[in-house]
């Protein structure tokens, strides 16, 4: 809804997906739409770079985008500059975060 109101119903190509995972069916819907990219915005699920929740968020990252990479670009909106607070999301913190963080997504 926050993607939505920062770019209009017409520009709106975000989809929640209820956690942090991306289902087989969730993915074939998306590409049935003819998607040629996946970005992942999924909440900062560590409170600091490199502790035990980072280790176990950056794995979970690269197991979706090694499921589905050969079918579309994978990338990930991943806060390597600390712009959001812990459980948040990069739409989370207004429009100008969120684009800053897309410019700077990460391929995987």
């Amino acid at each position: 809804m926050l993607y939505d109101s920062y770019f209009g119903s017409d520009n709106n190509i975000s989809v929640a997906c209820c956690g942090s995972s991306i289902s087989s069916h969730q993915f074939e819907l998306l590409r049935e739409l003819g998607i040629q990219e996946l970005v992942i915005a999924f909440d900062r699920q560590f409170k600091e770079i490199g502790d035990k929740e980072f280790k176990s968020h950056t794995k979970n990252l690269q197991k979706l985008a090694d499921k589905y990479k050969n079918y579309v670009a994978v990338s990930c909106m991943f806060d390597k500059n600390n712009y959001l607070d812990y459980k948040s999301s990069p739409i989370d913190h207004g429009k100008e975060v969120f684009l800053k963080m897309f410019r700077e997504r990460i391929i995987l």
